[in-house]
């Protein structure tokens, strides 16, 4: 991702750029989004995000991928990013979850 942001202001874009990321959700939902939109799911984006083919019961939050991107993130190269979240799991356990995260990095 940060790659792609550091090429997008190699070419003079200046925006902040907003990450769309999955909220939590069980591991069924975005395999079933994915299928309905043809968009083919790879175990490797799968366990970026936490969760397993093998237990589609659980619940994978983006957690990882946040803390990778607040970590790699160098303000002067990639500029300023902004983050979307995508409430496949519902609104109100996305405002949970980010409510939670948020408290969490303040501790």
């Amino acid at each position: 991702m940060l790659r792609w942001v550091a090429d997008v202001r190699a070419r003079g874009v200046r925006l902040p750029i907003r990450v769309g990321v999955p909220g939590p959700a069980g591991a069924r939902r975005p395999v079933s989004y994915a299928t309905r939109f043809g968009v083919g799911t790879s175990a490797a984006i799968v366990r970026k995000y936490g969760f397993s083919l093998a237990n589609p019961v659980g619940t994978a939050g983006p957690d990882r991928f946040l803390h990778t991107l607040a970590r790699d993130h160098d303000p002067a190269r990639h500029g300023e990013l902004k983050v979307h979240f995508y409430t496949f799991g519902g609104l109100r356990a996305t405002s949970e979850w980010i409510a939670r995260f948020r408290h969490e990095q303040r501790h």
